[in-house]
């Protein structure tokens, strides 16, 4: 496994838990405020999804088109190229999640 790859999957598997666990908190305390459906987080959220998944697919068909035959077969193979590119939008909004998450509201 790549050096890169095998990063952007420690981070999903240890970060993306605590990003639910903060959001979860976050919208709780909204929750009780009563302004739950106008939290910037919750909108927030559902927009980086759809733009990660964009982002990954977009980088999956690059590196085919890029590679052409040679990425497909080692796709297939087993190999970790295409797999890196489509993890690493995802692990890299997890990170970023997660530090901007952790800080103190001011």
């Amino acid at each position: 496994m790549s050096g890169k790859l095998s990063h952007d999957l420690f981070s999903l598997w240890f970060q993306a838990p605590v990003v639910i666990a903060m959001r979860c908190q976050n919208w709780t305390a909204n929750l009780a405020a009563g302004t739950a459906w106008t939290n910037p987080e919750l909108h927030r959220m559902i927009s980086e999804k759809a733009a990660a998944a964009t982002e990954s697919a977009l980088a999956m068909n690059r590196a085919l088109l890029r590679d052409g035959i040679t990425s497909f077969q080692r796709y297939w193979l087993g190999g970790q190229s295409i797999a890196a590119k489509g993890t690493r939008p995802y692990a890299k909004r997890v990170r970023a999640n997660a530090k901007r998450l952790s800080r103190k509201p001011r």
